[in-house]
This record gives structure tokens, sequence and C-alpha cells, in this order.
């Protein structure tokens, strides 16, 4: 499938790497499509960047995202590559964080991704190709005590991506899973342009996997193979 046909579904599209991601892949000659909560924001960036479809949706509600879908099928839209980027990224210690935290946060961050990923991976199949970008965080290999639930949320993240290859790979559907650090400028930030251009590749070259320095990357691998290293 050549870029010029080729449809980018980016949830969570107002915020700063979702419209930085939109950007990007604009820019390039994708046809992108955007879902946001922000209805007035996103139809400002849908006319910025002349998207190919756009609605706003939220993750935590599994009727808005079968209304996405539907609008995308209308639109000519149906995505080739999913990337599920929106999160709610409320960082708390376990026992500072309410309960009706704790579900918006799983609702969005890992419900809400499976729920849309759900929807969105059988018209892949039919085609015999598709991607699946995940943007997890560094939070998923190496919790943070001040992140509790956020951690566990991006720990399913990565455990989703890993199932959906073994799922779905042998469908055609390849999977990326993102290990995002602090997007920005300044000590250990990595620029969005940054991201957008690995992302990018990781979509082309079919990885698995993106980390943003080396170093990371073994580092985590170390603390999923020896646990005991991440407590001292």
């Amino acid at each position: 499938m050549t870029v010029m046909s080729s449809c980018v579904l980016i949830t969570g599209a107002t915020g700063l790497v979702g419209r930085g991601l939109a950007t990007h892949f604009a820019g390039r000659g994708y046809r992108v499509a955007l879902t946001a909560r922000d209805s007035g924001r996103l139809e400002s960036l849908a006319a910025e960047i002349g998207a190919a479809a756009w609605q706003s949706s939220d993750l935590a509600d599994a009727a808005s995202l079968k209304r996405l879908v539907e609008h995308l099928d209308a639109a000519s839209a149906s995505p080739d590559v999913l990337i599920n980027n929106a999160a709610d990224v409320t960082s708390k210690p376990l026992l500072d964080t309410a309960l009706d935290e704790i579900d918006h946060l799983l609702r969005v961050n890992v419900i809400g991704a499976l729920q849309l990923t759900r929807l969105i991976a059988p018209s892949m199949i039919s085609r015999g190709n598709g991607t699946i970008v995940n943007i997890s965080s560094l939070a998923g290999f190496k919790p943070n005590r001040a992140q509790t639930v956020y951690s566990v949320s991006k720990s399913a993240v990565n455990a989703m991506s890993e199932a959906l290859r073994a799922e779905l790979g042998p469908r055609g559907i390849h999977c990326v899973n993102v290990a995002l650090m602090g997007v920005g400028d300044g000590p250990g930030r990595v620029s969005m342009d940054v991201v957008a251009r690995r992302i990018a590749r990781a979509i082309n070259d079919r990885e698995p996997d993106v980390f943003f320095y080396w170093r990371t990357k073994w580092l985590m691998r170390l603390y999923g193979a020896l646990p005991a290293l991440m407590r001292r």
C-alpha cells in the first residue's frame, strides 16, 4: 500500500504527542484521521493539516468509540495504521488516588485502547495488512512509586502489544510498542520530531519496539529479566 493511500488514525490528537504525530504524517503524504475529546481543538487541527476525517470521542465510553469507527467507515477513512496515543496521565501514589480516578485511568489507557483495536482490527484483517502502534511509557517497564496506577496501566499496554503480536501477527497485522519518555527539550527528554520520525520508521520497517536510546532499551530489558534490580 502506498503512502498516499494509507490512512493513519491518531487518538489523543490534540495533545503534544498526538498533534506532533498528526503534523508529521500529514506532512509526508499520509491521509490522517483524528480523534480526541475536545471537538473545538480537534476541528482546528483537522483544518490545519487537511485531515481525511475527524470526530471527537472518549476512550472511556465504548459507545463513543463505536460511533467513531462508523464515522470513519462512512468517510472512507478506515485506518491502515492505528496509533493508540490517548492516555490519562494522572500521576499519584495509589493511596492518594481515588477509586473513580483509578477507574477512569484504566478505562482510557487499557480498556479503551483494547476496545478501539477490537473495532478496527477486523478491517485490517480483511485487507491482509495493518499496523497498531501502542504508546506505552518507561513507567510500564520500571514502575514509579509516585505513579502507581499509571505504571500498572502502561505495564498492561506492554502486555497488550505482546498479546496482539501473537494473535494478529499471523493475520498480517504488525504491532509496535513505543516506550515513550519525556517529550521536549532538556536532559532526559526527547524532541517531538525525533519521536515522530522513530515511530514512522518503526511502522515502515515493521519494528516491534521503539526505545529512544539504546542504553534505555537494554536497561529496561535488564529490569525485565532481573526485577530485583528495580527494588534496590
